[in-house]
């Protein structure tokens, strides 16, 4: 015993030494690796500043760019008054009142402005909406300017040509009261004069409110921000900013870096105005560093705190495997050995690989009848949703090269001398037959088509074909009627085998293939009424404005969709009915029968609910008449939509939401299958084609359990019960119960009874 202790205890040691060398090496890995991105995280934290004050700059623009053309606006306004010249030119047609007047009328409120005003050139006077005073006289009484006398004022900006032209800030007295900012905007007219102007219009803006725009930059980016005109004068400018070089404005585009700060611009497109903002790098740096300092202060407590729980995980990561590995040693049917677990594990896990194939080859013998299945399903229209139908058939190897269907309807003539010859009609004989018609049909096809011949029982069958070559849909069909009926002499010429063939016309969408399936039948019918084997086209059945689509496979879908709950579908499965007969041009008789049909279909559904009730049906003849009495296609379908809210009235489980239908459907399927079959949330995913996570979350809701747990009891009532009234070994219910081993329902057991099945078992016998 000492030898295999030893021997035990060193396997352990050589596990557990890869398991904390592994937390060890994760955690210096991670630690070296902030130290490796941090260049890079250092950069992305300087674009985001970067881009994040560009933004605001922007909007600055655009803040201030809204003010100035609402004064550019304004000014044309003025200027382009013709009766403003008049006035200027002293013709008496037009007075200062009209022109006050018409100073007020063009003004809109906004907190931006102060005043407006033109100055008359030829009388030296200021006229406003409300007054007319001399110029000096205005200046000292109304607006007088703090750091600017009036004579310098009267000779720049008073007289000569203006256009557009923006004063630098000033401090104005107003009313000699009130010392306020502004921003003097200058505009001479008439703009096309040649030399001394008639006048100026003078706008003054608030500059308080450019201000407070500035500075919410400057205190959001710590940045100093400058606003230029298009003649580079500084307009504006944060509290405190230093002096700008403006040397070196053209020198860079809309970013430059330099040693100590980093400069970001932006140039309106409709003034030529320069918005600037200048960021110190030490900012960046001391961010840079802050988040460095403060990462790796975070990350050492973290390190610090795995390597102290290094020991616990490693331990808790080994017991499984131990476990396993105990159960591997006790249970497996050959001797396993290896270095440690790890080999042990991996060599039962190969010779586990192995006694599957044989496993694995049944289920590649059963794909073929899961395609047959599939196929059949989608040709007989009990599919509602085609979006998904391409990915489902790729899963089962079935690939789609184009988009042009067609479907052959093939029926073996019972009375062919291949029968007549043999004086017992076996099933032998039939089988043989077709084996023929499919081998034969599919080879001559092949060359243009891509063929899946499907057996329908007994003697129909029917193949879908699929074109390989660009055809159009008349080409395709010719094509097809050609090698049909070579199909029908060669199988007569040697084997004494007669076919019939009814031949669909061509389709170019997959939600189409069920109309291709009941061509194809109708024109086999037809083809069995002639006198010779020759192929009949659906096109040839002459005046086809008396077929309409709706066949019993259509029909059995509908009903199942409505009882089943699946309203909404059930309006998209009928919606695409009547799509394809709008679509045949169906005759007046047609359409009538049509109507017929499906109304009764929907009676056939709300008698069903209404008996389930214990109410007494409607009489159908008179229900029907109304719904379909003098209704165009689509008024009844209007009616029949209507009909089918009120089937999802009458049903039972009205109060009862789909979600919750779901959810009790999963509960079925669950308790069906706890017992039987390994069941997880990919595998119910699958069944009830909706995500893991959303059945996860609402089994929840409803059920106040999660799926998992829901499982595991169920399963865990079964195993109780086989414990208890059979002798099967743990090994064999673990089996039954889906589980790869003993393993799983050891856990199981141990987690809701706190004991192992060989114990639960013995606790049972005792208590007898």
């Amino acid at each position: 015993m000492l030898p295999y202790n030893k021997k035990k205890t060193k396997k352990k040691n050589s596990v557990y030494t890869i398991f904390v060398l592994s937390y060890v090496s994760i955690l210096i890995l991670t630690l070296s690796s902030a130290f490796v991105y941090y260049a890079k995280i250092n950069k992305q934290i300087t674009m985001q500043t970067e881009l994040s004050t560009v933004t605001l700059l922007g909007q600055l623009k655009s803040d201030i760019e809204d003010d100035i053309s609402y004064i550019k606006e304004l000014s044309n306004a003025i200027v382009f008054n013709s009766k403003l010249e008049q006035v200027a030119k002293g013709v008496p047609s037009y007075s200062y009142a009209e022109l006050m007047k018409d100073m007020s009328s063009k003004q809109k409120p906004r907190d931006f402005l102060f005043d407006y005003f033109v100055y008359i050139n030829s009388t030296d006077e200021i006229i406003t909406p409300t007054i007319k005073m001399k110029a000096q006289k205005f200046f000292d009484l109304m607006y007088q300017f703090v750091d600017l006398d009036y004579e310098t004022f009267n000779e720049d900006y008073l007289h000569g040509y203006h256009f557009q032209e923006y004063m630098p800030i000033q401090k104005m007295n107003q009313y000699e009261s009130n010392i306020v900012d502004v921003l003097p905007y200058i505009q001479s007219f008439p703009m096309n004069a040649q030399s001394e102007p008639l006048g100026q219009v003078i706008f003054l803006m608030d500059a308080s409110n450019m201000f407070s725009l500035i500075n919410q930059v400057h205190q959001v980016t710590n940045s100093n921000i400058y606003v230029l005109d298009e003649k580079d004068r500084l307009i504006l400018s944060s509290p405190d900013a230093p002096t700008l070089n403006i040397q070196k404005l053209d020198s860079f585009d809309k970013m430059t870096e330099s040693r100590r700060e980093i400069l970001n611009k932006i140039v309106s497109e409709k003034n030529g105005w320069k918005y600037i903002a200048s960021t110190p790098k030490s900012l960046y740096f001391k961010e840079n560093l802050n988040y460095l300092m403060n990462f790796i202060a975070i990350f050492l407590i973290y390190l610090v705190a795995g390597l102290i729980v290094v020991r616990y995980l490693a331990k808790r990561s080994y017991k499984p495997l131990k476990e396993i590995n105990e159960l591997i040693q006790i249970h497996a049917q050959t001797s396993v050995s290896g270095k440690n677990e790890y080999e042990n594990i991996k060599n039962t896990i190969v010779d586990q690989i192995q006694n599957d194939k044989e496993l694995n080859e049944i289920i590649e013998k059963q794909l073929p009848i899961v395609r047959r299945d599939y196929l059949l399903h989608l040709i007989r229209g009990m599919v509602t949703n085609y979006d998904d139908v391409a990915q489902q058939l790729s899963s089962i190897g079935i690939e789609f090269t184009s988009n042009t269907y067609l479907i052959g309807s093939l029926e073996i003539d019972m009375d062919s001398p291949f029968f007549m010859d043999n004086t017992n009609l076996s099933e032998k004989n039939l089988s043989l037959a077709r084996v023929v018609a499919e081998n034969v049909s599919c080879e001559l096809m092949k060359k243009h088509f891509t063929c899946y011949f499907l057996d329908l029982g007994r003697n129909q069958s029917m193949f879908l074909i699929q074109l390989r070559d660009d055809f159009d849909s008349a080409e395709a069909v010719s094509i097809a009627r050609e090698q049909a009926n070579a199909l029908i002499h060669f199988t007569y010429r040697h084997y004494h085998l007669n076919l019939n063939v009814g031949l669909s016309t061509a389709y170019s969408e997959l939600k189409n293939i069920p109309e291709c399936f009941d061509e194809a039948k109708k024109a086999l019918e037809h083809s069995k009424l002639r006198d010779d084997y020759e192929t009949m086209g659906f096109e040839d059945l002459g005046n086809l404005s008396f077929d309409y689509f709706y066949s019993m496979e259509s029909e059995h879908q509908l009903i199942n969709l409505l009882k089943s709950g699946h309203y909404e579908q059930a309006k998209q499965f009928l919606d695409n009915i009547f799509e394809v007969n709008i679509s045949k041009n169906i005759g007046v008789g047609a359409a009538k029968l049509l109507l017929y049909e499906v109304a009764s279909t929907l009676m056939k559904v709300m008698n069903f609910f209404l008996v389930a009730k214990g109410e007494v049906p409607s009489t159908n003849e008179r229900v029907i008449e109304e719904m379909i009495q003098h209704s165009s296609m689509e008024v009844a379908k209007r009616r029949f939509m209507e009909t089918i809210d009120k089937i999802s009235v009458l049903s039972e489980n009205k109060n009862v939401s789909k979600t919750e239908k779901l959810v009790n459907r999963i509960a079925e399927y669950i308790n069906q299958h706890a017992g039987e079959t390994w069941l997880d949330l990919n595998m119910l995913s699958q069944e009830f084609e909706v995500t893991p996570q959303y059945i996860s979350n609402v089994f929840k809701k409803y059920k106040q359990e999660n799926v998992k747990d829901y499982i595991a009891k169920l399963k865990l009532n079964i195993a109780k019960e086989l414990l208890q009234s059979t002798d099967l070994p743990v090994r064999e219910i673990a089996s039954r119960l889906g589980y790869a081993s003993e393993a799983g329902i050891i856990r199981l057991f141990k987690k809701y009874e706190g004991m192992t099945p060989g114990d639960y078992r013995l606790k049972c016998k005792a208590k007898e």
